[in-house]
């Protein structure tokens, strides 16, 4: 990749509300969404703007004009120190003063119209833009009055830098126009997560400004661009296009493929072109031929080794296209991936636009040190992905694309695994505790024995005692019952799901469960929801609604689909219930605080969203901690087995993913809500021990 695209950048985002203004209702929103795409290493690539760990995002209340000023030449000078290019936020009000030209942001010291307590922006883009060592300024400006902040003519010509300087800003609105409800923040955020199609590799200020354009009415939006330095390697831009950033090679490699060839070849022959990535292959195959001409060196072996190793993912990627073909989806590609990791412990190093380039670049150029070049690591994919996709693993093309790799050893190492892996998840055992009356521990349990999705033995568990400990030894019986039946199949149980009621959820961790070792340890734990076996006449009226959730929810792309509900969002339950009665809240719903022992509230909540998260930390999970979740979605809810466990075993330390383990779910997919209609439509026979099971 060029330098226009890897060169360090650094982003501060300014949105104080202003206490003699209108309170901006969605400001800190779309201040965090708009940092968030722009900290996103795979779209802005931006790191926090202030030094020693700080966050580069400063929103809320008792944010004064002078603090602001300080942070910004915090952020300018912090900048220099680096050579980041500097990307500048400002949210909230703003005002040109009389009938003058100039743009200030209003704080929370601010008065309309007084200079002294609020901050001129075209003065601090003058500075920041003139600072020796800054590598060009990107301004993103949502106030009234957003098109009075570009500095002035004279600042950009002369200066201390001769006019050798960069600046590109992006504006809500021209001079004298009103900025509505945050438009220009949130829909840029949309636009960036999105892409645009038929652009280039980044999305750069005029590009956004036409694009913006088109979906935001009674506001101009106003593009700025000045580019003073003949000397840079390429022009600003705001984000890479997520439409392209997996063929940045100009066809089927990704980004971490041209980032390896440009360094690998570079440190051979800095003349040496990098090759493009079309499926003729052409250009990679002249490359290799060139590297081999040339004297040995450990620079033409890594060299060597990144050209091979995009020749295994270019070939990879236009096998699997015409392999599977129409039966290749975004939701096969996050299974087999989530099969094939799960099973290793890791996950990709970024929230991954699951693409087929994407995730076969990530595996041929990010593979463990014990996995020599990627091939294995390919081949386990793509078995796992044909498996998935029902092909068959004994077809003679894919021994063909393991000839094209030299690959046949690991071709056929992969569908021995592939295999072997899928058929741990044909086996299920579901456990039951809806057979009570109260909401409370019930004196019996039912357990089901499942297939392939299908039901194949029922079994009731008697719970001696009617409380925690007789629940937890009834689910332990279950287990061993369903292991019997395991062996005798000879396929491996693997997941647990267990159906609770609303009331126990927030009292029983059953994956802690267990005398020998812990159930987590041993299964994946999933929870669900014990009314929808036998919903009332309310639940199942909406049945259809919370089915459709459930759909947008799994083909959720990027980030997590979860509508995050704070204390004051569920302090006042008639409020409540009429925002979940029409319709406010159309995706999964997190709690930012532990909801205590309030079973009325689970049971209101889980009624319209089949997906309910809720921490059971006493600090709660605030807003600064959803990036985990975001970052580990796709393998939701194997995520967070997989964060308990490591927290259990104490590995993981505080990285990303480790903040999971906070969290509690109640997890009714589509495999669950299919089971609840078989429970109610063909329950099956209560039998004893004593008349066997077959």
């Amino acid at each position: 990749m060029s330098g226009a695209t890897t060169a360090r950048r650094h982003v501060l985002v300014v949105a104080p509300q202003c206490a003699s203004m209108t309170q901006l209702i969605r400001l800190e929103e779309a201040a965090t969404g708009l940092y968030e795409v722009l900290t996103d290493p795979a779209l802005g690539a931006c790191e926090p703007g202030l030094p020693s760990g700080r966050s580069g995002l400063v929103t809320g209340d008792n944010v004064t004009s002078a603090a602001v000023r300080e942070l910004v030449h915090e952020a300018i000078g912090y900048a220099a120190q680096r050579q980041a290019a500097l990307v500048l936020a400002f949210l909230g009000h703003g005002f040109a003063p009389g009938r003058t030209s100039t743009l200030h942001l209003m704080c929370d010291d601010s008065t309309e119209d007084l200079r002294h307590d609020s901050v001129n922006v075209s003065d601090l883009l003058s500075v920041a833009v003139d600072h020796p060592g800054v590598d060009g300024v990107l301004g993103l400006i949502d106030t009234c009055h957003a098109g009075g902040a570009p500095p002035a003519a004279e600042d950009l010509a002369g200066g201390a830098r001769g006019g050798r300087s960069r600046i590109g800003l992006l504006m809500a609105a021209s001079l004298g126009q009103s900025a509505v409800d945050l438009a220009f923040s949130r829909h840029l955020t949309e636009i960036l997560r999105a892409g645009r199609p038929g652009e280039g590799r980044v999305l750069g200020v005029i590009t956004l400004r036409d694009a913006l354009r088109t979906v935001i009415v009674g506001q101009t939006v106003t593009g700025f661009d000045y580019d003073g330095d003949d000397s840079a390697d390429g022009p600003l831009w705001v984000a890479r296009n997520a439409r392209v950033a997996e063929g940045l090679l100009g066809g089927l490699g990704g980004r971490l493929a041209s980032d390896e060839l440009t360094e690998a070849l570079a440190a051979v022959d800095r003349g040496m072109a990098v090759p493009d990535a079309a499926p003729d292959l052409r250009a990679v195959l002249q490359c290799r031929e060139g590297l081999l001409g040339l004297r040995p060196s450990p620079a033409r072996e890594r060299a060597l080794r990144a050209v091979d190793a995009l020749l295994v993912a270019v070939r990879t990627v236009a096998f699997v296209r015409g392999w599977i073909g129409g039966d290749l989806t975004t939701t096969r590609i996050r299974r087999a991936l989530h099969i094939m990791l799960a099973a290793e412990g890791r996950l990709p190093s970024g929230d991954a636009h699951l693409t087929d380039i994407a995730v076969i670049d990530e595996l041929a150029f990010n593979h463990p040190d014990t996995d020599r070049d990627g091939r294995r690591a390919v081949a386990r994919f793509v078995a796992l992905l044909g498996h998935v996709c029902g092909k068959d693993l004994g077809d003679p093309e894919l021994h063909s694309w393991a000839e094209r790799i030299e690959a046949p050893v690991e071709v056929n190492d992969a569908i021995e695994h592939a295999v072997r892996r899928t058929a741990g998840r044909r086996l299920g055992l579901v456990v039951s505790l809806h057979s009570t009356l109260t909401g409370d521990w019930p004196e019996v349990l039912d357990g089901w024995l499942l297939l392939d999705g299908a039901m194949i033995h029922h079994e009731q568990f008697p719970s001696g005692t009617a409380d925690r400990r007789g629940a937890e030894n009834a689910v332990e019986d279950a287990v061993l019952w369903a292991e019997e039946h395991a062996r005798t199949l000879d396929l491996p149980l693997k997941r647990l799901d267990l159906a609770v009621p609303s009331g126990l959820l927030l009292a029983w961790r059953p994956e802690e469960a267990g005398v020998a070792m812990l159930l987590g340890i041993r299964y994946e734990v999933r929870l669900h929801w014990s009314n929808r076996l036998t919903p009332d006449a309310v639940l199942r009226s909406i049945e259809p609604v919370v089915a459709e959730r459930w759909d947008s929810i799994a083909h959720c792309q990027v980030g997590a689909p979860v509508d995050w509900l704070a204390h004051e969002d569920l302090a006042d339950p008639h409020v409540l219930r009429g925002h979940l009665r029409n319709g406010r809240y159309t995706r999964g719903i997190g709690l930012t605080q532990n909801p205590g022992t309030d079973a009325r509230l689970m049971e209101m909540l889980l009624a319209y969203t089949p997906v309910l998260l809720w921490p059971h930390a006493p600090d709660g999970f605030p807003q600064e901690r959803h990036g985990h979740l975001d970052r580990s979605w796709w393998a939701m809810p194997g995520a967070l087995a997989r964060a308990y466990r490591d927290r259990w075993r104490g590995v993981g330390g505080a990285g990303a993913d480790a903040g999971l383990a906070d969290l509690r779910a109640v997890w009714d997919d589509e495999d669950w809500l299919r089971f609840c209609r078989f429970f109610r439509t063909s329950t099956p026979p209560t039998r004893t021990r004593d008349e066997g099971t077959s």
